[in-house]
Parts: structure tokens; C-alpha cells; sequence
């Protein structure tokens, strides 16, 4: 059974899925996902799951979706027949399933992918940046990111809905100088929707 950290929200409309790096905490490194779950739900109002990503587990990106969708009906004293829109932001491994397998998925309505390990699944990243057709597919990098050099590739897709930004000064982790998550999710995923 895999173990999700929740923060229920009010509104309806909208949830967050964090998917972390392979093998990560759903509280993160010092409860920075904990942290960034509490501070959307405070200013948005939204739902907040944040899901493992442990190795060897299939369909997780379908699997969190299904929770997600469970979690609203039983949470809704009246029947709901419409599931939330989905907002995507995955670390490291979790960039990558939600790049390669959620982006087919018409519920995911934006995604910001932070550090995607380029060199693990190149082709199939790549392929999914080219076919993507969804609302906003958002690519971050630290400079020191060891796939930096490869998000290269990823520019030569960038389009109306589908963004490469570099942060500079940040590394695999955006450990370095007590960097908020929510600057990125903000900008990148959270822009133009309703407080």
C-alpha cells in the first residue's frame, strides 16, 4: 500500500499532486514538500496530495489520479460527478513519470517538471515535449543540474504551452540557499487561477 501525504482542501475545482524523486519522502528533505503542500492549501484552498515514488511500483501517475478522485467523492457530502482538474509538479523521477506518462492524461491540466534526469529517459521525454497538447507543460532546471546540458534538446520543442527555464545557482535538490518551491509552483503551475 503506498502512503500519501494529504492536505484537504475546499475547493473542488482544482488539486495538487506532488510526485517526488524515486525512493523520496513525502514530507521531503527538512519537510519541504510538507511545507509547500500547507502553503498552497493556506493561499489556494486547493487539495494537496503529495505521493511517493517508490521503485518498482507501475501506473503510478493512474494510481495517484484514481486516489485523487476517490479521496473527492468520499470527501463531498452531495454527489459530484466531475473530478478535479489536475496540477502536476514532480521532482527528479517523479518529472520524468509525469512527463512520459501523465501527460496524455486530459485531467492533468498543467505540469511543471523540476530536474527530470534527462539522461535516464531521453528519447522518451523528448517525444512526449513534442507530442504534448495540453494546457502548459513547464520544464525547470538548476544550472548545476547534471541534465542542464541535455534540457538543450527540450528547447527545440518550446512553444506557446511548453517552457524550459534554468534557474541559476540550483542544483538537483534547489537545496541552495533555503530556495521556496513555491516561487516555482507560483510562476510556473498556479499563475491566472482564482484565490
Amino acid at each position: 500500500m503506498i502512503e500519501r501525504l494529504i492536505v484537504p482542501g475546499t475547493k473542488r475545482d482544482y488539486a495538487l499532486l506532488i510526485k517526488v524523486g524515486q525512493d523520496g519522502s513525502v514530507f521531503g528533505y527538512q519537510n519541504k514538500y510538507l511545507n509547500l503542500a500547507h502553503e498552497i492549501h493556506d493561499k489556494y484552498g486547493f487539495t494537496v496530495v503529495c505521493s511517493p515514488n517508490p521503485d518498482g511500483v507501475t501506473n503510478q501517475i493512474a494510481d495517484d489520479i484514481s486516489f485523487i478522485n476517490t479521496l473527492f467523492k468520499v470527501q463531498d457530502s452531495i454527489k459530484i460527478d466531475e473530478s478535479p482538474k489536475i496540477l502536476f509538479m514532480g521532482m527528479s523521477k517523479g518529472a520524468s513519470l509525469g512527463c512520459i506518462k501523465g501527460n496524455k492524461n486530459p485531467q492533468i491540466s498543467r505540469l511543471l517538471l523540476i530536474n527530470p534526469p534527462m539522461m535516464i529517459n531521453l528519447p522518451q521525454i523528448c517525444h512526449a515535449a513534442k507530442t504534448f497538447s495540453g494546457e502548459m507543460m513547464t520544464f525547470v532546471f538548476g544550472s548545476e543540474d547534471p541534465s542542464v546540458k541535455e534540457s538543450e534538446l527540450l528547447k527545440l520543442h518550446e512553444r506557446e504551452n511548453l517552457k524550459v527555464v534554468i534557474v541559476p545557482g540550483q542544483d538537483h535538490n534547489f537545496s541552495k540557499d533555503n530556495f521556496n518551491l513555491m516561487t516555482l509552483a507560483e510562476k510556473y503551475l498556479l499563475y491566472d487561477l482564482e484565490l
